[in-house]
């Protein structure tokens, strides 16, 4: 069982996602890549690439800039320039985090399938994912598909998702899901770790059949800490009358009181007790970029890890 992160995280004070796109080739973004990295690896086993840009524009720019045909990436630009900074230090472990191809296919034309564009789509994600997994330090490729489940109009059958979720590498592909609700159609992709979120939803866990998970030699990603950060904040104003917004301080003693150690503990508890050895990875529900800045969203990355010790 290994503690990972989902990929965004706060940009550095003063830094916002305007300047990013237009220093995305700079010498000072890389450098800023590279200290945000270094934070996460600290605490965690495999650290994603933090995923300073939006999860769509980040992969959807590059496809439309250099296709082969609509929505076909040509291979040799399907590179995230976030990743390549990381690789040019020496670490021992990195996730990577890539949008898949529903995601960017939904945000881009909504519920109703055209399969041929779709499919472009997912063989761009998969020339992300064959040149992600050229790094021998990549652990694990996690394909992010938050609409699964949650958008009504989004419906893909099986067929449809096999070919689209077909991955060939050596590392391990998760699939990062909000809801459970497709988790028994990806059982029979190739995708390796199916990822759910279960921290702020607990009930989540309960739609999992360990049974099918291990008859399908798969392995799961559960989701053990709140990263909702506005709600944590929202409940701690409640439970005192105060207002902590804007006050890093009260934000601090929010993080710690609503998602202690004891409670993430009891989640990773839970978890391996109902799922044993088919637990792979554990860590936040989600990414961590709304937190109020990057020392909050590591206290929240601390405190996992000091969960998984007492556990």
């Amino acid at each position: 069982m290994m503690l990972d992160d989902i990929g965004s995280f706060p940009l550095p004070k003063g830094i916002t996602r305007e300047w990013v796109e237009r220093n995305l080739h700079t010498k000072e973004y890389e450098e800023m890549v590279q200290r945000a990295f270094l934070m996460k690896a600290k605490v965690l086993d495999v650290p994603t690439y933090p995923q300073f840009r939006d999860m769509i524009e980040m992969f959807m720019q590059p496809i439309k800039a250099n296709q082969v045909e609509p929505y076909l990436i040509d291979e040799r630009k399907a590179v995230i320039p976030e990743l390549e900074y990381v690789e040019k230090m020496s670490v021992e472990a990195v996730r990577v985090c890539i949008t898949g191809p529903f995601e960017l296919y939904y945000r881009e034309f909504g519920g109703v399938i055209y399969e041929d564009i779709l499919l472009n789509l997912a063989e761009s994600v998969r020339r992300f994912v064959e040149n992600a997994a050229k790094h021998e330090n990549v652990v694990c490729i996690s394909i992010d598909e938050p609409s699964l489940g949650i958008a009504p109009d989004l419906q893909p059958d099986e067929e449809l998702l096999q070919k689209a979720l077909d991955y060939k590498v050596k590392q391990d592909v998760q699939i990062h899901l909000h809801e459970p609700l497709y988790y028994e159609k990806i059982l029979e992709t190739s995708v390796d770790v199916i990822g759910i979120e279960c921290a702020k939803k607990p009930e989540n866990m309960d739609f999992i059949d360990a049974e099918a998970v291990a008859s399908a030699e798969k392995k799961l990603r559960i989701g053990v800490a709140r990263s909702d950060i506005d709600g944590i904040i929202a409940e701690f104003n409640a439970l005192h009358g105060v207002n902590a917004w804007g006050n890093e301080e009260l934000i601090s003693l929010a993080i710690d009181e609503i998602e202690p150690v004891e409670k993430i503990a009891e989640r990773i508890s839970k978890a391996k007790e109902r799922f044993g050895d088919l637990l792979a990875y554990i860590g936040p529900d989600c990414g961590l970029f709304s937190f109020p800045s990057q020392e909050l969203a590591l206290q929240l990355l601390e405190n996992v890890r000091k969960a998984v010790r007492e556990g």
